[in-house]
């Protein structure tokens, strides 16, 4: 009997319901390879069949952030911004912001936060890095504390103004640690107030136009042609734990009627807002794969690969990774793997064998999408579904092995 490909394995995946369905596409830097494929289903509401479609569009969260760096960087370039200085003269919200520094009991026993001033600068490095001290709400259990002694339950269906919703203390003065946090999103208001132009129309108009894409948006209800592709959101039975992995790793996958972040969002946000077609998306990892200057000059490309982090930072980041249940969130890398972060993503620093090579830009998105470019290889992906929640150890091991399998087909083409 033939050895069971890559494909029927994911199809009998798909089909056992360990996952609902995927989008995956690769291509290389010079077009002599190209893989695009859908396999499973759109949704698993009722039992019914429902195939994915190669154009499926998905919620793309933290998949945003790179478009987001992009059009910084657009802005940088044209002066308008610099990533050095200080954002409070842009983003007044920011200025003197504390640092949440410990709790003591108050009365009645209840938490009472302590706060210190910052004394440094948050700069648009900062932000692009995860470098500010800002953190997420809904993810960090020190901020999920804080949260309790204002009555705010951190949600990732966001129902107050953004700006109000990712605004708390920093969690350390600015570029001492790495923390993973909201700085996209603020950054992206920084994009929106030196420009004049809202996120939305800002990107269609500057990435999207010249790379051929219609198929984005921050406000699906806004937009019938995206919202009527947009694949539904499962859930592994079981439940997830307090780390968002799912309680039972073997469980089935099944329907959920949560579309996790709102649809109806009153502002753009730069750092998780995106909905989108993977396939789509795939065209900006090319043009950048390629540096082919379509929405990026070929030296702003070539400083958004460079490692940005200190070696403290760098150990933070590390010490974060090594919790195995944040691992698997941030593409499940090999224990060891040397990483830095790069102006608006995750940085690889060694060859991780047959997989990717040093050198390369990634990230991963809450309901289970990864993107990677790996320069050297000459070679970029996503591969995408809408499964929550994050790091889901089924979805991770089918994107390894897809991107093993690219590695292997785009070999086999250079020979």
């Amino acid at each position: 009997m033939a050895a069971e490909t890559f494909e029927q394995r994911v199809e009998r995946a798909c089909n056992d319901l360990e996952i609902p369905g995927l989008v995956m596409v690769a291509g290389d830097r010079d077009g002599k390879f190209y893989y695009e494929k859908a396999i499973g289903n759109r949704s698993l509401k009722d039992g019914k069949p429902d195939p994915m479609p190669l154009d499926a569009t998905m919620w793309l969260a933290s998949c945003t952030k790179l478009i987001t760096s992009v059009a910084v960087m657009q802005c940088v370039e044209k002066g308008l911004l610099k990533l050095d200085d200080d954002v409070s003269t842009i983003l007044p919200e920011l200025k003197d912001m504390d640092v949440l520094v410990d709790f003591e009991t108050g009365p009645h026993g209840k938490d009472k936060p302590v706060l210190k001033k910052n004394t440094k600068t948050v700069t648009l490095r900062n932000l692009l890095t995860h470098t500010s001290g800002l953190s997420y709400d809904v993810f960090n259990p020190v901020l999920m504390r804080y949260r309790a002694t204002q009555g705010i339950q951190p949600s990732l269906y966001v129902t107050r103004p953004p700006k109000e919703a990712f605004h708390f203390p920093l969690l350390f003065q600015p570029g001492e640690q790495w923390e993973y946090g909201v700085g996209l999103d603020w950054a992206g208001w920084m994009v929106e107030r030196a420009t004049g132009v809202n996120l939305e129309e800002y990107f269609k108009k500057n990435i999207w136009g010249p790379l051929g894409v219609k198929s984005m948006s921050f406000y699906p209800n806004k937009n019938p042609a995206i919202k009527s592709k947009l694949a539904d959101m499962s859930i592994r039975e079981g439940g997830i734990t307090m780390f968002g992995n799912p309680a039972e790793p073997n469980g089935k996958t099944i329907y959920i009627d949560d579309n996790i972040y709102s649809l109806d969002m009153t502002e753009s946000t730069g750092g998780s807002g995106l909905f989108g077609a993977p396939l789509d998306y795939f065209k900006l990892l090319q043009s950048l794969l390629r540096n082919d200057e379509k929405v990026l000059k070929k030296g702003t490309v070539d400083d958004m690969f460079k490692p940005q982090l200190s070696p403290a930072q760098i150990s933070s980041f590390e010490a974060k990774l090594a919790i195995p249940e944040v691992n698997v969130q941030m593409s499940d890398l090999p224990a060891g793997t040397k990483v830095d972060y790069g102006l608006g993503a995750g940085l690889i620093k060694n060859d991780i064998p047959g997989r990717w090579k040093a050198g390369t830009l990634f990230w991963s998105g809450y309901p289970n999408l990864h993107w990677y470019i790996d320069r050297e290889s000459g070679i970029a992906g996503m591969i995408g579904s809408q499964l929550h929640a994050p790091g889901d150890p089924k979805f991770v091991e089918y994107a390894k092995l897809w991107g093993e399998e690219m590695f292997r087909q785009r070999g086999k083409e250079k020979l």
